[in-house]
């Protein structure tokens, strides 16, 4: 999920209101010079009647319901959203053999970076069109992608194993396809490189068809290939998926960037000092939002059938939908703040009762880890909110409670605090579980507080 600003209104989602001028002394002074304009003059009371502005207080008349393009585009941002996890499963085998700070550092970096191009690229395309946009993204890319080249040149084997040549192609294709994301939301053509993913997907569904096929757990992904599949009766050779899939990854990028080899204008676009705090905020979001991804990870069983990040990736299109339909229809109307609320509230219930189980059943941490992960994507919701509605600083802040306080826990033996969750042991799991769970409680307070403030509205 991408924090994408909220657009204007378009006309047909917001109220329009025609009201006549005040006719001038010189305007009085001289008659129409057509027969239309002195009808027009004749009959100034009639236009209100036929654009009357939609009511805010609920009422039937003249209600109007917010536009439902939200499904159509959380639609596509999932269908945009399996290209970056499509690469991740058909490339763990390279994934299973570079050390874990290797993925972290890339996701780390790369989700960073998106959060806040994503927000620069869009203002800018604004005000200078989609291909000054596209190359905004695509040079803040480059930059995050020399960083990585610099990292791997300078970090020790020990964080990079002994292949650097691999860690380097890992984090490049993990960087590569988060720009395709980011340049996709900014040039507004999810549809175009959703269509040139599809590579990516036919990939992954090769590496789990082999993967279910020959099932060796002890084995990484890429060496589960059998020699010859039978195909039709007839041995037919693997797929070579590590030679294939970064092709696919750069065809889909080129697609992605190709609204920057537009001819146009070349002045740079600066953005002014609000636009770079909110550019920073979102730099501080993704950047707490990966971090809490990673201290989950690693808090989580190794080899836990029941993995964390699967209930957020289902609660992407729920979320997703909800929070498209929220900002649509503005936080003024009435009944938005309680629906929005009623929808953050099942990852906190679920979460804390997943919890709750952990205590009495035998395999605890798996479950603790479902907790996690529920509750980790109701945080996201809350933050990604807070940032569409324009309050990226109580975003930001929401965003790095969660692993601030997951770290505070780890080196102050806070246990006072864990007594909002029966937790019958402390750990890094636990710990995770209830800063989690006390983070997404202060992001619905939050959310409560600036639904009910109508002083801001972007």
């Amino acid at each position: 999920m991408t924090i994408t600003p909220r657009r204007p209104p378009s006309r047909s989602g917001r109220a329009r209101t025609i009201r006549p001028a005040a006719p001038s002394p010189a305007h009085t002074a001289r008659p129409a010079p057509t027969r239309a304009r002195a009808r027009h003059a004749a009959e100034p009371a009639a236009l209100p009647e036929v654009a009357a502005p939609a009511p805010v207080d609920g009422g039937r008349k003249g209600t109007r319901r917010a536009p439902r393009s939200y499904l159509g585009a959380a639609v596509l941002r999932c269908a945009l959203y399996l290209g970056p996890l499509s690469v991740a499963v058909a490339g763990g085998e390279s994934l299973g053999q570079v050390p874990w700070p290797v993925p972290l550092a890339t996701l780390l970096l790369g989700w960073s970076a998106a959060q806040a191009l994503t927000f620069a690229g869009v203002t800018v395309a604004r005000r200078a069109g989609v291909a000054a946009g596209c190359r905004l993204v695509g040079a803040g890319f480059t930059a995050v992608g020399a960083l990585w080249c610099a990292l791997v040149w300078i970090a020790p084997d020990a964080l990079l194993g002994p292949e650097r040549w691999l860690a380097l192609v890992v984090g490049l294709g993990g960087l590569a396809t988060l720009a395709t994301v980011t340049a996709a939301l900014v040039t507004r053509a999810e549809a175009a490189v959703v269509g040139w993913c599809v590579p990516c997907w036919a990939l992954a569904a090769a590496a789990l068809a082999a993967l279910n096929g020959h099932p060796v757990p002890s084995v990484p992904i890429g060496r589960l290939l059998p020699d010859a599949i039978l195909v039709a009766g007839h041995p037919m050779p693997p797929l070579p998926i590590g030679t294939l899939l970064p092709a696919a990854i750069v065809v889909a990028l080129v697609r992605a960037f190709r609204p920057a080899m537009i001819c146009g204008s070349r002045r740079p676009i600066r953005l002014t000092r609000p636009q770079l705090r909110r550019a920073a905020a979102y730099l501080v979001i993704g950047a707490s939002q990966a971090i809490s991804v990673g201290l989950v990870w690693r808090a989580g069983p190794s080899g836990s059938t029941a993995p964390f990040w699967l209930p957020l990736l289902l609660a992407v299109p729920i979320l997703e939908a909800l929070i498209g339909w929220s900002t649509e229809a503005g936080p003024r109307r009435r009944g938005v703040a309680t629906v929005t609320l009623a929808g953050l509230l099942p990852p906190l219930a679920l979460g804390v009762a997943l919890a709750l189980v952990a205590a009495r059943t035998e395999a605890r941490a798996e479950v603790l880890a479902l907790a996690a992960g529920t509750l980790l994507g109701g945080v996201f919701a809350v933050t990604y909110l807070l940032a569409a509605r324009g309050r990226t600083g109580i975003a930001a802040t929401v965003a790095i409670a969660a692993p601030l306080l997951t770290v505070a826990l780890k080196i102050i033996p806070l246990t006072v605090t864990l007594k909002i969750l029966p937790l019958t042991a402390t750990g890094p799991l636990p710990d995770a579980v209830g800063a989690l769970a006390v983070t997404h409680l202060a992001g619905l307070l939050a959310v409560a507080l600036t639904a009910a403030d109508h002083r801001r509205t972007s």
